[in-house]
């Protein structure tokens, strides 16, 4: 069983993915804010962190780039979600160091591969 820390604003959004993700047999934390999400990083140690690019106190590659730079973030795999139809937000999902990109809203079966291809579950 792998623990997923999921980050948004959007509860709805939230409570969409828990379920998803127990439904897998996985753990999920919620986070609802940027700030939420690096705490709950370096206490929980998720196997994987799914956030959204646009959060109410910092958008999701600065995010990112917080946990790559914290000694106990740094080797959880994070993927960026965004409602977002900019082609270039992908590339700069993955140049701030997430390891993938996924468009929202997320299909079921993409985001059960997603999360075994990052915890190995």
């Amino acid at each position: 069983m792998a623990t997923i820390l999921f980050v948004d604003d959007d509860p709805f959004t939230l409570e969409t993915l828990k379920k998803s993700v127990l439904l897998f047999g996985h753990e999920a934390v919620l986070a609802n804010s940027g700030g939420e999400a690096l705490t709950l990083a370096a206490t929980r140690s998720p196997d994987l962190i799914m956030t959204d690019m646009r959060l109410p106190d910092m958008d999701g590659l600065t995010l990112v780039k917080y946990l790559q730079q914290d000694a106990a973030t740094k080797d959880i795999a994070v993927v960026v979600l965004s409602a977002s139809v900019e082609m270039d937000i992908a590339e700069l999902a993955r140049s701030a160091g997430a390891k993938d990109f996924l468009s929202k809203p997320v299909r079921l079966n993409i985001l059960q591969e997603v999360i075994q291809r990052y915890t190995g579950g």
